[in-house]
């Protein structure tokens, strides 16, 4: 899913807390499906202190075609259930590089940008995405990123990132996977489990959820991770 540390910024300096950042979302899988739209709704559930930080996400995306698939976001941050707000935006785009099954692996790329309303803190992010099918049943699958972040109100830096997931397709409704998140911030591995419900037609829920643990002291001790996308 996306990388707005500054959505937490302005949250965490009115509460007094050392920041907590939003880039525990998802693993991206290389594939698009032509003519696929897509409603998306995203949230990460963080334990920091004590203090639970929901953020959430909502998008629309589109397949415009068999290798290129589009979808805008906004995001938002809900504190201690005292209501929503409109933080910043995100736009992507997946280009699927290799047919799947084509090649020894599956590949394709991912380039992220977007803003705050806060403050004057942007990023670009660029990531290959590879998946590789272990038999009939496992897949492995990988998300590296390079990231630049820009602004008059942060220091210019470029960052890495690293997404990685196992799963087991024990059916298609349900999937259970390990996942592992590494970056400047967060060093997080955890279970997950995801499926898909057909609803006739092109029309199918997906879904996913996944508890991640912290690996290092800065990382949050617990992150519960939830999605849900309605293709059609």
């Amino acid at each position: 899913m996306p990388r707005f540390r500054v959505l937490m910024t302005a949250a965490c300096i009115a509460l007094g807390a050392a920041p907590v950042y939003a880039d525990i979302s998802r693993v991206y899988q290389p594939y698009v499906e032509q003519g696929e739209r897509e409603l998306e709704y995203g949230a990460s559930l963080r334990d920091v202190g004590g203090e639970n930080i929901l953020l959430n996400r909502v998008g629309v995306g589109y397949a415009w075609n068999d290798k290129i698939f589009t979808e805008v976001y906004l995001l938002t941050e809900s504190i201690s259930h005292e209501g929503d707000e409109i933080r910043g935006y995100e736009a992507e785009l997946k280009w699927q590089i290799t047919e799947q099954g084509e090649y020894w692996a599956d590949w394709g790329l991912l380039v992220e940008a977007g803003g705050a309303r806060d403050i004057d803190r942007r990023e670009v992010a660029v990531g290959v995405l590879w998946a590789k099918e272990l038999g009939n049943r496992w897949v492995a699958t990988a998300n590296g990123f390079v990231e630049y972040e820009y602004g008059d109100d942060v220091v210019d830096e470029l960052e890495t990132a690293l997404r990685a997931q196992f799963r087991y397709r024990y059916s298609a409704a349900l999937e259970p996977a390990l996942e592992l998140y590494l970056d400047d911030q967060d060093w997080a591995v955890g279970p997950a489990v995801m499926g898909i419900q057909k609803l006739g037609g092109r029309k199918q829920l997906r879904w996913e959820l996944g508890l991640l643990f912290g690996l290092d002291a800065e990382t949050p001790d617990t992150s519960l991770r939830f999605g849900l996308e309605f293709e059609f």
